[in-house]
This record gives structure tokens, sequence and C-alpha cells, in this order.
């Protein structure tokens, strides 16, 4: 009986010394290995330890790998400043098809000639600041004189104005060294209102249109139109716009009187320095006149105007200088006129 329990107690001395000595074998190897920051096992895997046979070699635990540093990452380089892009080639026009129907140009814009005098000055809105009575219808004849520069006086012939009105509506013919010129229109707020005027030349008429609605002058002529102006007259209708001008008011015969006067081919500023007074001696007797001469530019003829108070200030005297040359038209004799155009 006491055999039987010591080889119990024997049998489990020997199962406790082996137990302690895989303990202290595994503790050893723990020991020897020695466990660094990198051999740290990953901290998702247990520690395992296995149990073997007395005697059977313990297998060693294969030595960690050196840890290795991270490759160097390069920096890259700078991205280099992008160059302005070229500018697009201009596309060249396409061609039209050649069955496509050609598109007709578009008429002409009418060509405006420039408000500018004979000078080249430009002309401003002229006001209409003269009061003017038309005169009371009348034929006038002149005896007409031509001097040559440095020659005598020597008798031309006759000129005539006939002026017919009914203090509304006029004609006006005119024939002398002005040339042959016919005016027609009506009275406005600025006097003699021109609707049309006619030169009469060898190689045709020469026709100007005064368009109120529009505020233009056609020149038909030179195919040419212009902005109009307050009192606007013809080179005919400039006379009798002179006389309604002293009919009204002498007083307005001041220093100087400026009228626009459109020509056949364009418009001009017609500007008379008021002389005074002189006499003038006439086939009908001698008459006291207002003096206006005309400053023209240099190359210009020039029109000097005799009004008569005494004769309803109708131009008694009319003279012509172009370039030295003069030709003077004095009145003969004033009768009556038809009153309606």
């Amino acid at each position: 009986m006491k055999i039987a329990v010591l080889s119990r107690h024997r049998r489990l001395l020997v199962l406790c010394a082996c137990s302690t000595a895989v303990h202290l074998a595994l503790l050893a190897i723990v020991a020897t290995h020695g466990a660094g920051p990198s051999d740290a096992a990953p901290a998702d895997t247990g520690l395992s330890v296995r149990l073997v046979p007395r005697g059977a070699p313990v297998p060693e635990r294969p030595a960690a790998a050196a840890p290795v540093a991270p490759a160097a990452v390069p920096t890259p380089p700078a991205a280099p400043t992008p160059a302005p892009a070229p500018a697009p080639a201009p596309r060249p026009a396409q061609a039209a098809a050649p069955d496509a129907p050609a598109v007709p140009a578009p008429p002409p814009a009418p060509v405006t000639a420039p408000a500018t005098d004979a000078a080249g000055t430009p002309l401003v809105q002229m006001p209409g600041r003269y009061h003017v009575r038309l005169p009371g219808p009348a034929l006038l004849t002149y005896d007409v004189v031509r001097q040559g520069a440095g020659g005598a006086a020597t008798p031309a012939g006759t000129a005539h104005l006939s002026w017919r009105t009914d203090g509304d509506r006029y004609l006006l013919d005119l024939d002398g060294p002005l040339g042959r010129l016919h005016s027609e229109g009506a009275s406005g707020d600025a006097g003699i209102a021109p609707r049309r005027a006619r030169e009469d030349t060898d190689n045709g008429p020469l026709v100007t249109e005064f368009d109120a609605d529009g505020h233009r002058v056609l020149f038909r002529a030179a195919g040419t139109e212009s902005p109009d102006n307050v009192g606007i007259q013809d080179r005919a209708s400039l006379l009798m716009q002179l006389a309604g001008i002293g009919l009204a008011a002498p007083d307005q015969l001041t220093e100087s009187v400026d009228i626009v006067v459109a020509g056949a081919r364009d418009l001009r500023i017609a500007r008379f320095r008021v002389l005074g007074q002189e006499d003038v001696a006439t086939a009908a007797g001698t008459v006291n006149a207002w003096h206006l001469a005309e400053l023209g530019a240099p190359g210009i003829a020039r029109l000097d105007v005799w009004l008569a108070p005494e004769r309803g200030w109708l131009p008694v005297q009319l003279r012509v200088d172009d370039g030295g040359a003069r030709v003077t038209q004095t009145l003969r004799a004033i009768g009556p006129a038809p009153a309606a155009p």
C-alpha cells in the first residue's frame, strides 16, 4: 500500500519538475534573445506556448528582419510657369458657295455738303434776329455800265428786277450782272422763305430746292445737300430780304448784316458792312440810299447794294466787283408789277 502511494507521488513530482523545466526553458529563450522595440509582435498577434516532449529540441524563433528605413520621397520639381498661349491665327475667309445668289450692294447714301462759307468757315445757325416786312410789288429797270481795271466806264445795256407778291407768296426774276436768276416761295417768321431757286446758264439751269419740312437745302446740280439755316436766302431773294429788313426797322442797319445764302452748289455767309447814307444819281433823279458793302473773300465777287428809303427800300443801285472789273446797274425807272404771283 505504501509502495503504491509512493509511486503516485513520484509521478506527480516528475510531472511538476518537467513543467517547471519547460517554463524555465522558455524564460531562458526569451531572456537569451531579448525582445526589442523592433521585435514587438503585431498588436493583433497573441503569444502562444507550445509544449514539446521532454528531450525534444526546442525550435528557435527566427530572428526578426532588420527594420527598413522608409525610402526618401523625392521632392517634385516646381511646375514651370506656363507660357502664354499664342493668339489664334485668323481664320481665312470662307469662300461663298458658288451657287449662292449675289447680294446687291445697298444704294449709296446721299452726299451731304458741309455747311461752310466760301472761305471754308463752318456755318453756324443764324438767329432769326431781323424783323422783315415784304416790299410791295414792283418792276425795276436799270442802266448797266461796265468798267475794266483802270479803264473807262462804258454802257452795257439794261437789267431788270421783277418782284411780284400778294403779301404771302412771291415770284422774283432778275437779269443783269448777277446773272439770270429766278426765285419763288413765301413769307415766314424770318422774312422771305424761298422754296425753289434757279440760275439759267448757257449749259442749262442750276436748281436749288429748299426743303422746309426736312430742314435741308438740295443742290440738284451738284447732287449734294446741306442743313438749312434760319432766314436762309438764295442769290436773288437776298436783295429783297435786305430791303425788307430796312422796311421793317431801319435801326437794324447798324454795323453789319449777316445772311446765309444758298448758291447753285453750296452755302455761304453774305456779310454786309453798313457804310452809311449816300446820294445816288439815277435817271429818275438823285435819291438818298443806304450803302451796304459785302465783305467778300479774296477771289470772290463782291456785291454792293444801295437801298433807298424813299423808294420803299428797294435796291436803286447794285455793283459787282470781280477782281478789279466793275459792273454797275443804276435805277432808270420803277414801274408797277402784277400783285399776285
